[in-house]
């Protein structure tokens, strides 16, 4: 049986909106430029202020993103050990599609949005969650956003 202060702990974080976090914003926060530091200050409220998620095609494309685009093996290790990171300090967990129809139903929606981008949202979408993205084909997309009642956010907005 759970103590009273095991069972407040749980649902304090239930409560926490719950976020689906696109590859881009692993990526920015990861630079030092304005838009960086907006990321890594969205990160430093995961945990806090909001529940993180990363989807499988997220995990995916920040894969191959670096084993392709960084050429020098030590970028690659710190990459690596960045996203390990980011998953152990700020406890941020998976969500894998489930309906796949749903990423059909969002690429049918808006032609503009790549497949990746649409297993993405389709994630955000099934998981009841909000979308952080820097992506401006997404961001505030209102068809997508009024035809499944989810919303896409810049970082900028949650900090």
């Amino acid at each position: 049986m759970k103590s009273k202060t095991e069972r407040k702990l749980i649902k304090r974080e239930s409560n926490k909106p719950k976020h689906h976090i696109d590859t881009c914003v692993i990526i920015e926060s990861i630079k030092e430029t304005k838009l960086g530091n907006v990321c890594r200050k969205y990160f430093n409220l995961i945990g806090y202020k909001y529940r993180g998620y990363f989807s499988l095609p997220v995990v995916g494309e920040y894969f191959i993103k670096v084993i392709t685009d960084i050429k020098e093996f030590i970028k690659q290790e710190q990459m690596f050990e960045y996203f390990r990171d980011l998953i152990r300090d700020k406890k941020i967990k998976f969500h894998v599609l489930k309906n796949v129809s749903l990423k059909i139903r969002v690429k049918e929606l808006d032609a503009r949005i790549n497949s990746t981008d649409s297993s993405i949202l389709a994630c955000a979408i099934e998981d009841n969650s909000i979308l952080v993205t820097l992506d401006n084909d997404l961001l505030h997309n209102k068809k997508i956003e009024e035809q499944y009642k989810v919303k896409i956010k810049h970082p900028k907005e949650l900090v």
